[in-house]
């Protein structure tokens, strides 16, 4: 069964992402309060992803190679097709791209999901909005690992390895790619998700939870606080958490709410269509702003309309046309369905 509130929030959570690189894409220095929309839109999805997570996998333990075949299913084969089509570009037209330079390894690490450190320090794959996909490739691996535990004993699980994660960075302050990407404390939003899952699946939304408008007031103050706050830099752990906690009072106000909601199938469209506007965006973001400079309109305004209209109809022309194809495709190569474990 489809929660409409979840498809909705994903649609905010990417046009989030498309309004922020949209801004900051032609300014010669990044803005702390485009920085952190787009971060905020990030942080939603992993709110959540964590809690679908657990919502999907049920009470009982689970099959975890059937698990992560779906999932892959699911991420892979459009990542891929972007991460090939980016370094396609960066080796004909390398200067349509701002920071992104081909390399043989790039492309084989960012296909595998494994943190690498490019040439100017940042640790992004070579199709560089993939970070976030890296964290949640990770996730879905812990995650199948404790797939022989039932759900709150699994959530638990995933929850510790995690804090333990974050203490460890905490505690080197350091190291190499894959050790300083995997314990930033941001991997502990897919926790929250899961707690909310965990609530939802034990009946909570029934017992009672806060108010429909005490949750849009807590979810309002934390975003405002989140933007307000001074920090050192844009995006950092007090940001971060912040919107985190904006995020979950988002999705537990949308499941209070869920029974009002109107079934849009417009909606529900973009929601399954917000992974493709997620990764294609940024390309439609460089070709708008390219031909408006050319054209002397000078319009953020504009461009900012003109990418939010072709971002949503390319994505929903790429679920429709290839993403929704591909994926009945490989449904249609699975094995039987194993017997559950119990």
């Amino acid at each position: 069964m489809k929660i409409r509130s979840i498809h909705y929030w994903r649609v905010v959570a990417a046009l989030m992402v498309v309004v922020a690189h949209t801004l900051l894409h032609p300014l010669p220095f990044p803005t702390p309060s485009l920085r952190r929309l787009g971060s905020f839109g990030v942080l939603l999805f992993f709110v959540i992803s964590g809690f679908i997570m657990v919502y999907t996998t049920g009470k009982a333990n689970f099959d975890p190679w059937r698990f992560l075949r779906r999932r892959m299913e699911r991420i892979v084969p459009l990542y891929w097709l972007v991460t090939f089509a980016v370094a396609a570009l960066a080796i004909a037209a390398p200067w349509l791209l701002k920071n992104t330079e081909f390399s043989v390894r790039q492309l084989i690490l960012s296909c595998l999901f494994i943190p690498y450190a490019r040439g100017d320090g940042e640790i992004v794959p070579l199709m560089k909005l993939g970070w976030s996909l890296n964290y949640e490739m990770f996730f879905y691996l812990v995650f199948a690992c404790a797939s022989r535990l039932r759900a709150a004993a699994r959530v638990a699980a995933v929850t510790g390895v995690f804090l333990l994660l974050v203490l460890l960075g905490t505690a080197i302050g350091g190291g190499g790619a894959i050790v300083t990407f995997f314990t930033q404390p941001v991997i502990l939003s897919f926790c929250v998700g899961m707690g909310i899952g965990l609530w939802y699946l034990h009946g909570g939304m029934d017992r009672g939870s806060p108010a429909a408008p005490v949750l849009a007031i807590a979810a309002a103050g934390l975003i405002a606080a989140g933007f307000l706050i001074p920090t050192a830099s844009a995006i950092n752990p007090a940001t971060d958490g912040l919107f985190t906690l904006a995020a979950a009072a988002m999705l537990v106000l949308g499941l209070r709410v869920e029974h009002r909601l109107p079934a849009s199938p417009a909606g529900l469209l973009l929601g399954d269509a917000s992974y493709a506007m997620y990764l294609v965006h940024m390309y439609v973001v460089g070709a708008v702003i390219l031909v408006g400079q050319r054209l002397g309109h000078g319009s953020a305004a504009l461009d900012l309309l003109l990418t939010i209209g072709i971002t949503i109809a390319a994505s929903v022309l790429i679920h429709l046309r290839i993403e929704r194809p591909i994926g009945k495709a490989l449904r249609g190569w699975r094995p039987r369905p194993a017997m559950a474990l119990g």
